[in-house]
């Protein structure tokens, strides 16, 4: 289950600002202890503006190598690198240490926020909609076209009626 970030936010602010319990929170929306910490942290660090919806992020390839790079070199968690960078999930930065164990630094490219993505397949969407509604034009147009060819051959084909 994805948990928007309405949610979280009302997660964050039941726990701190109501002081309801985490283990409470837990068990009334199946939730993880540790992500409720996270967004907590989250919270405390950069305040509401970190559930907000976020503007379209890129990722860029120098950002995540520097992140790589100091969670390597420093030993932070992924959790604290994530908070750092204001990123709503620490899974964002492990999978880019995935990628870089699997590949090293060559496999690590810009990307776009998973919202920007979407927004791509829109358009992707919108241009085949475009196309297929050129193309329905184009078939109407070949119809009426043989149409009009069809009854011309069949005027010219009747025998004429002349006295004789």
């Amino acid at each position: 289950m994805k948990t928007t970030l309405e949610e979280k936010l009302k997660y964050v602010r039941l726990h701190l600002d109501e002081g309801v319990p985490i283990f409470e929170i837990q068990e009334k929306y199946g939730l993880d202890c540790s992500t409720l910490k996270y967004y907590c942290a989250l919270y405390r660090k950069w305040g509401e503006e970190a559930f907000t919806k976020p503007k379209r992020r890129e990722y860029t390839r120098q950002m995540k190598l520097e992140a790589i790079h100091d969670i390597l070199t420093s030993g932070k968690s992924y959790a604290q690198k994530a908070i750092e960078l204001m990123l709503t999930d620490p899974k964002i930065i492990g999978d880019w240490m995935e990628k870089y164990k699997e590949g090293g630094e060559e496999a690590i490219t810009d990307t776009h926020s998973r919202e920007a993505y979407k927004h791509r397949d829109d358009k992707i969407l919108e241009k085949n909609y475009k196309k297929l509604l050129e193309d329905l034009e184009r078939t109407k147009a070949e119809n009426e076209y043989l149409k009009k060819s069809y009854s011309l051959i069949l005027k010219r084909s009747k025998p004429s009626k002349k006295k004789s």
